[in-house]
């Protein structure tokens, strides 16, 4: 079958499909259904030749992985990453050179924006094949070609002057009604809503579908070779200069070092053997301050790191110490950042569990990930595209690796279980997504009686929200909550759930 053929028949069905299943739905079931029927459109009609290529096939099981996560976990974070893996496994199918995740992220979003101007080309061809010499049909089609940025600007204009001039809204607003009495049109809200969400949908596939000329040579703009080489300049002025630069170099990190590891002696000391909560002074300041503090000298230390290592100074001659003080000064910000996390562990066993404490983390096991990349690029006389391709990767994959655990749970057990000096901080625990309210409702009793109101509430939305939801919306986690919810309800109820 021509790709032309499959284009044009999902186009057809792909937006109803769209419409079908997300119109007033959550993310579910329907999300995995669609991204991973869009994945066999790409892979197996339009863009098969994708499919050898490991960044494709990568990018695809990681779409694969992160969409089941969504049905086992239905975070926000495993919805977050499905997508982006998603549009990623796009941009790498359009463009299966892409070595890099910013690549392939480029380039989906360039083929994006530029369907704005290209699908309506598009459809100005395909209307011309259809109707054939119709001068008539060609020329509609044509004006409706030139007209469709005028009328989109216009509706831009328009919707400003509609919510600015309260004058000019009565008057559209009289107008509508006036013409809807005059010849009964029944278009409410809710109609204008979906056949907008329908357009949206079209778009979306457009994007997805075609490949347009706008993004083909993204990748002439980027260096994209992963090794250093020595330059072709051999001058006196040259060798001074290299000279010089290593002198600088080998005097700066070689003094930083040395800071650094009397910073490290006092760290090992007090946070890694000796550690008391009673002498900690205030640990709320030793974490925040200190911690944002200590990030920022870590990335110091590689971006000083990647700037002398460059280029023609990892071929100089003698630089062999150079490199051995580079090495201590990376091995050194590997010891920092376990003090770093150390301090953080600590404060969750003083305070408790958040989602910006674990974010620390995580942003501490990525930047661990860039020092070693660091040292290999130090070491093998790599590029800093080598660097820029390793970690964009590491970033996707720790980020599809995220989803394979439903935070908001973890912290809600993790809080109640545990004894805190301030306790538990009930607030925050109901700011948390729908799937722990059988945790908190488990130990309900804990709660003041303000909280326990607001638990009230808000499991009475949780059960009207999964009522308006069909079954394209369904989800392991929404569904065992649910159940549980019923079951915990049924013998020390709050609220009556409202029976299927």
């Amino acid at each position: 079958m021509k790709k032309q053929t499959i284009q044009i028949t999902s186009l057809m069905v792909l937006p109803l499909l769209f419409n079908a299943i997300f119109w007033k739905e959550d993310f579910g079931i329907n999300l995995l259904i669609f991204s991973s029927l869009v994945m066999f459109i790409l892979a197996f009609f339009l863009f098969p030749e994708s499919i050898n290529k490991r960044n494709v096939q990568i990018s695809m099981l990681l779409t694969l992985l992160s969409g089941l996560m969504v049905i086992v976990h239905n975070s926000v974070v495993s919805k977050m990453g499905h997508l982006a893996s998603f549009f990623l496994m796009i941009g790498f199918m359009q463009e299966n050179r892409s070595k890099t995740v910013f690549e392939a992220a480029l380039q989906y979003i360039i083929n994006y924006f530029g369907t704005f101007i290209e699908a309506p080309k598009h459809l100005q061809r395909a209307s011309e094949l259809v109707f054939g010499e119709n001068k008539l049909a060609k020329i509609i089609s044509r004006n409706l070609y030139l007209a469709i940025i005028p009328i989109l600007v216009f509706g831009v204009f328009f919707l400003i002057f509609f919510n600015a001039n309260p004058v000019f809204n009565e008057l559209v607003s009289n107008s509508w009604l006036y013409l809807s009495n005059l010849f009964s049109l029944s278009f409410d809200e809710a109609t204008w809503g979906r056949i907008v969400f329908f357009f949206f949908g079209t778009y979306f596939v457009f994007s997805a579908l075609f490949d347009w000329e706008i993004s083909k040579n993204l990748l002439t703009f980027f260096a994209r070779n992963e090794h250093i080489t020595p330059s072709e300049d051999i001058s006196e002025k040259k060798s001074n200069y290299q000279r010089n630069e290593y002198k600088i170099a080998l005097m700066l990190i070689g003094s930083v070092n040395i800071l650094l590891l009397i910073i490290n002696i006092i760290d090992i000391n007090f946070l890694w053997f000796s550690f008391d909560y009673s002498q900690a002074g205030n640990l709320s300041k030793l974490v925040h301050e200190g911690t944002g503090t200590l990030i920022l000298s870590i990335f110091l230390s590689i971006a000083i790191l990647l700037y002398y290592f460059r280029k023609d100074l990892n071929f100089y001659q003698n630089n062999k110490l150079l490199k051995y003080v580079a090495y201590a000064w990376i091995v050194q910000n590997m010891i920092l950042i376990i003090s770093v996390s150390l301090r953080n562990y600590y404060y969750i066993n003083f305070y408790g569990l958040t989602h910006l404490r674990i974010g620390v983390g995580l942003f501490l096991l990525i930047t661990l990930i860039g020092l070693v990349t660091l040292w290999m690029k130090i070491r093998d006389l790599k590029s800093f595209f080598y660097m820029f391709r390793v970690n964009t990767w590491a970033l996707y994959i720790v980020w599809v690796g995220l989803t394979l655990v439903n935070w908001d749970v973890l912290i809600a057990r993790y809080n109640l279980a545990n004894t805190f000096r301030n306790g538990v901080d009930y607030e925050y625990l109901l700011t948390l997504s729908n799937k722990t309210l059988p945790i908190i409702y488990e130990n309900r009793t804990q709660l003041p009686e303000t909280n326990q109101n607001r638990l009230k509430v808000r499991t009475e939305q949780y059960f009207k929200h999964q009522d308006g939801y069909t079954w394209c919306s369904w989800n392991l986690a929404d569904a065992a909550a649910i159940e549980k919810l019923k079951t915990q309800m049924a013998t020390d109820p709050i609220i009556t759930p409202k029976a299927n």
